[in-house]
């Protein structure tokens, strides 16, 4: 008799795992949407019920299900999370909690400058961790100098069955492709694990115009020993737009004219984006006592794109459209690293689980920047395509190093066993970074700054299943950088310092995953003038806000995943007082999204579940004076999954429609530009275990 696999998880309370963070991911919680447990900087991997901080961990199968192939796709289930660049565009930057995040400075299994600065690779992904707040005590610094959290990307491993998977894919107009997923364990034990993603897609996407082309692969290895555990991943990407969607801006004090058809695009034919990277990171943990553990990480990328396409502006309420070309090429090299030990201990009653880690990041980013002639459209009926020889690549000539280094120590201490943990630590952190001109080569600027910042957090279980925390962080971050389409295109500004008081409680009621987080966050201001389109630091701003997140199966055969964010983000030390009081741009108050899932009954077709998403965003400002918003927006999502055998081979076919409705909208603003919403848009997809 051949019994079916038990599987034993801990969802309750518990002394904070001293886990390290090599080997197979954690356990999905009811439902097999999120995970359980989560990577939390230099604590490891610890459960969402056991942290002062608001985590959301997906899963890969969500993701697929879903139809995502991108990392921003999958952060559609986030309702404290919103997108800052158009669908279809070239990165993945975000909004969090109404502070940007850039793509840039995502991490990949706990490092920074590894991921794809632009459109990470998920085909090899197995969770999306997504860490709300400034993160930079945990992690380090963040080397683009986003404060909003952290997008932490953790690496599939062979599984202990061996895994071949096909799966093909379609999107709507014309974009098809095809991944490959191989997995294998090997050695006594099953000790050494191979797991390789190979994936190519192309074709037009609902946009009209707009190709992409997509393609690479990853390979990840693992291997886990007694006490030694490593694991080593490396990866390949290549990256090609055709008319790539971008942000527009508008002229001050014009009414923002209505959205246009999401099937135009307002870049025509010539504009273009490519961009190729690759990257190697190698981890290690050896447990030196039953109850210490040594660890260590090291990895590098280096990263070559080109950026060629007009940056528009609205100037009139017919929404006619002036722009000038961008010239963008530039190539990165980064190497980063990071050791330590983790350990417990006991001080009479009292337990102690500390970590200590020094964390170190470089990069070269030689890079030019030059605008070409001017191009005049509409946001109805765009230009087709550009002038022949409109533009010129210009020849690299500037760089733009810098250099990252920290060391913290973390005490997590049991005052009362499986009731009260404080979390304590300090992190001591500098940066070195130089800026040249684009042109001349100059130096433009030379700095180089250190501080030393707190992180203080409490988790009270007065129940088992009831987690009441409260926590305070502070971060340094690399200054912002001025987008290639400013007028000072790559100035680079001073570190600057952000803050987060967080308090909350979340329950484990087993089958159904509450969380309700209360938070107030300041840092600097950055925003693009839209007249003299200079880009600068223009004061600071506070976001107060209520973040509640459901995750779950509340009874057997529906799944729930979402939740609702109230903000209030206000503007503060303005020049001048100019905009003191006034709400910030980009900052909706209301943010909502819910994702139900329903299998249906046996006797109408066994495997097969409905999905249903809401996404509704308020209304929000575009300026700073609080004189041009757009409207609030609901976008409904629909899908169909069917599980399914033929021949002995497992498949999984899965249906989605985005903005069922087709509803034309702006989809946020921020930083002196409109995002355009997601047209309605068809995603098929087939997978066979063979």
């Amino acid at each position: 008799m051949t019994l079916d696999e038990l599987s034993v998880t801990q969802t309750g309370g518990g002394r904070p795992p001293r886990s390290g963070t090599i080997g197979q991911p954690s356990p999905l919680y009811a439902g097999g949407q999120v995970a359980l447990e989560g990577r939390v900087g230099l604590l490891g991997n610890r459960s969402i019920f056991d942290t002062p901080f608001t985590q959301n961990n997906y899963g890969a199968e969500m993701a697929r299900d879903q139809g995502a192939r991108t990392v921003a796709d999958v952060l559609a289930n986030d309702p404290a999370v919103r997108t800052s660049q158009p669908p279809f565009g070239s990165q993945d930057t975000v909004f969090v909690r109404g502070v940007v995040l850039n793509s840039r400075d995502f991490a990949f299994d706990g490092l920074y400058g590894i991921s794809d600065a632009r459109k990470p690779i998920i085909e090899g992904i197995e969770r999306f961790e997504v860490q709300h707040g400034p993160a930079a005590f945990l992690y380090g610094f963040p080397p683009n100098g986003s404060v909003a959290g952290v997008v932490n990307l953790i690496p599939k491993r062979a599984g202990e069955v061996p895994l071949t998977r096909v799966t093909t894919t379609y999107m709507s107009r014309a974009s098809g492709g095809t991944q490959l997923d191989v997995g294998r364990r090997f050695g006594d034990g099953n000790a050494l694990g191979v797991r390789l993603n190979a994936f190519y897609s192309d074709g037009q996407t609902p946009i009209d115009q707009q190709s992409i082309w997509n393609g690479g692969a990853t390979l990840g290895l693992d291997y886990r020993g007694e006490a030694f555990r490593f694991s080593l991943d490396a990866g390949y990407h290549n990256l090609a737009y055709r008319s790539p969607t971008a942000a527009i801006g508008i002229l001050p004090g014009l009414a923002v004219p209505r959205a246009p058809d999401l099937t135009i695009n307002q870049q025509p034919r010539g504009a273009f984006t490519d961009s190729e990277s690759g990257f190697a990171v190698a981890r290690a943990e050896y447990d030196v006592a039953p109850d210490w553990t040594l660890f260590a990480a090291f990895g590098g990328s280096r990263t070559s794109e080109v950026f060629v396409y007009p940056a528009f502006t609205i100037i009139n309420a017919r929404g006619d459209l002036n722009g000038r070309m961008i010239l963008f090429p530039d190539r990165q090299s980064q190497l980063t690293a990071e050791a330590g030990f983790r350990g417990t201990f006991d001080t009479g009653t009292v337990h102690h689980a500390i970590s200590i880690v020094g964390t170190a990041y470089s990069n070269d980013n030689p890079y030019a920047s030059a605008s070409g002639p001017s191009v005049v459209s509409n946001l109805y009926r765009p230009l087709a395509s550009l002038p022949l020889n409109s533009a010129r690549i210009p020849r690299i000539v500037a760089q733009q190093p810098a250099e990252l280094k920290g060391l913290a120590a973390v005490d997590t201490v049991s005052l009362v066993p499986h009731v009260i943990d404080l979390i304590v630590g300090v992190r001591g952190q500098a940066v070195e970074t130089r800026n040249y001109d684009s042109v001349t080569a100059a130096l433009v600027s030379d700095y180089a700054k250190s501080v030393v910042t707190p992180l203080a957090g409490m988790v009270v279980k007065p129940l088992p299943w009831m987690s009441l925390y409260a926590s305070y962080a502070e971060g340094l971050s690399l200054g912002s950088t001025a987008p290639s389409d400013a007028l000072n295109a790559g100035a680079v500004f001073p570190p600057t310092v952000s803050t987060q008081l967080e308090t909350g409680a979340k329950l484990d009621l087993g089958d159904l995953g509450l969380t309700l987080a209360f938070y107030d966050i300041a840092q600097p201001s950055s925003f693009q003038n839209p007249v003299t389109r200079i880009y600068g630091l223009t004061g600071e701003q506070h976001n107060r806000g209520i973040d509640v997140n459901v995750f779950g199966s509340p009874v057997d055969g529906m799944r729930l995943l979402g939740g609702i964010t109230l903000l209030d983000g206000r503007l503060v030390k303005t020049a001048g007082g100019a905009f003191d009081g006034k709400v910030a741009p980009g900052v909706p108050p209301v943010q909502l999204n819910l994702t139900t899932e329903v299998d249906l009954p046996r006797h109408l077709l066994p495997g097969a579940a409905l999905a249903g998403r809401v996404i509704y965003t308020a209304a929000q400002y575009y300026d700073q004076a609080n004189r041009q918003k757009i409207p609030d927006w609901t976008r409904f999502d629909l899908g169909l999954r069917y599980r399914l055998t033929i021949n002995d081979t497992p498949m999984n076919a899965s249906f989605n429609v985005e903005n069922v409705t087709g509803l034309d909208y702006y989809a946020s603003t921020g930083a002196g530009k409109l995002i355009l919403g997601m047209p309605r848009t068809f995603k098929v997809s087939l997978t066979a275990d063979l």
